[in-house]
């Protein structure tokens, strides 16, 4: 894949996460803890896309906050964002624990990381 491809594909990649996790969380079961994990997924294919976009070199990581840092390092307005951290639990807890737990804000984490992925391919078109 070349350089130029590599934004697209990450943000294909964060909408099918972003669907799965909105299928998972209005399941007649809810999983959310699955549903968690996909979102978490999602931004941070996004954040990776929006770094590519902008020739900047991004870590192997799961951890969304270095991935903003050096977004707001490269002078990026990321403020709206900085709330997306609280899916970080879930790049780790969904693959090494059972946690089964419901989180009371992921309606607002799923309407900011659409707006994320809204955001990233405007930056990326």
């Amino acid at each position: 894949m070349s350089p130029i491809d590599v934004p697209r594909e990450l943000l294909t990649l964060a909408e099918k996460d972003y669907k799965a996790a909105l299928i998972l969380a209005r399941a007649s079961d809810p999983q959310m803890d699955a549903a968690g994990f996909h979102l978490q997924q999602a931004v941070e294919k996004s954040l990776k896309a929006w770094l590519a976009r902008r020739g900047i070199d991004y870590p192997k990581t799961h951890d969304l906050n270095p991935l903003l840092g050096l977004l707001e390092d490269a002078g990026e307005n990321i403020e709206p964002f900085w709330y997306l951290l609280g899916l970080n639990p879930f790049a780790v807890q969904f693959r090494y624990e059972v946690a089964g737990e419901d989180f009371a804000d992921f309606d607002q984490l799923a309407r900011l990381t659409r707006q994320l992925m809204t955001h990233v391919r405007q930056v990326v078109a």
